[in-house]
């Protein structure tokens, strides 16, 4: 039905708008990407797209709430158990979301969704950082949470740009390798 929210139009408009913009992003930072140039990309108007989204940077923050959405209840888990098991749950989320998780991964400095998502985890994480190296300085604990999650963005992001194309088993292997061999 037209006009009605959410119809399969409505949700294909949407898609292809999405689509146009992480095309945009892949070539240009965010901040010069004009809702011009995501509706010539992706052959709508700018009414429509104004429908739907408020500006570039609303539509980024609404492609990255819909990632952080499917990725939270995997950091949710406990990883400690079976580290191997939830790096490869969530590097299997991210890869299914390559292009979105490419784009937010490299400037999750500037999403406030990802950086949510680090906080509500940071402090289970010192938590068990507290435990596994025998560290109380909570400057210090920071630091390692701070590598952990530098290091494991970096490594990700070397991971999507290898032309050798390592399978999800071995950057999972390397990842839970480093990050279970630190805390011994």
């Amino acid at each position: 039905m037209v006009g009605t929210k959410n119809n399969r139009r409505t949700q294909y408009t949407i898609q292809v708008i999405k689509e146009a913009f992480l095309r945009l992003l892949n070539t240009n930072e965010l901040s010069k990407i004009t809702v011009t140039q995501i509706c010539r990309e992706a052959d709508v108007n700018r009414g429509t797209f104004y429908l739907h989204f408020d500006d570039p940077l609303d539509l980024f923050h609404k492609i990255e709430a819909e990632l952080v959405d499917q990725i939270r209840p995997i950091l949710a888990m406990r990883p400690q158990e079976q580290l191997h098991d939830w790096l490869k749950r969530l590097i299997i989320k991210l890869k299914a979301n390559e292009a979105v998780s490419r784009i937010i991964l490299a400037n999750y400095r500037d999403g406030i969704m990802i950086n949510e998502l680090f906080s509500e985890v940071q402090e289970q994480a010192i938590e068990e950082f507290k435990e596994d190296f025998h560290e109380q300085n909570p400057h210090i604990l920071k630091y390692y949470f701070s590598y952990f999650v530098n290091g494991s963005i970096s490594a990700i992001l070397s991971w999507f740009a290898d032309e050798e194309d390592q399978s999800i088993e071995g950057i999972t292997k390397a990842l839970a390798n480093v990050l279970s061999r630190s805390t011994e």
